[in-house]
């Protein structure tokens, strides 16, 4: 399990679950880790405030919501060590640390 730990400066555009998904059961998230289905079975989840820091797993149902007033957003997400996939195209990689050789790496684009 993965330590993430997340942070945007505009409130109401981040949702966390208080849930945890088992990534180890075939077929429970999608190949980018989705897991829309189990919406219904989660409950609301809580809008993050701007600045509002969680630490949360990689099981951990979480989203970016619509930013509902024009602006910039910025935010972070800070993945700790023993990763399986890498999203290449949705993260900056450390110059200092090399991807392991068993990491996977995603080079489409989950958003689409």
């Amino acid at each position: 399990m993965l330590d993430l730990i997340f942070a945007s400066n505009v409130a109401g555009t981040s949702v966390v679950y208080d849930a945890l998904v088992d990534k180890n059961m075939p077929g429970i998230v999608d190949k980018h880790g989705g897991c829309e289905y189990l919406r219904k079975f989660i409950g609301p989840g809580t809008k993050l405030e701007a600045g509002q820091l969680v630490w949360m797993t990689d099981r951990t149902p979480h989203e970016a919501l619509v930013q509902r007033e024009g602006g910039y957003r910025q935010f972070f997400r800070i993945v700790t060590s023993n990763i399986s996939h890498w999203f290449a195209q949705h993260s900056t990689p450390n110059p200092q640390v090399h991807l392991p050789e068993d990491v996977v790496v995603v080079n489409e684009n989950k958003f689409l």
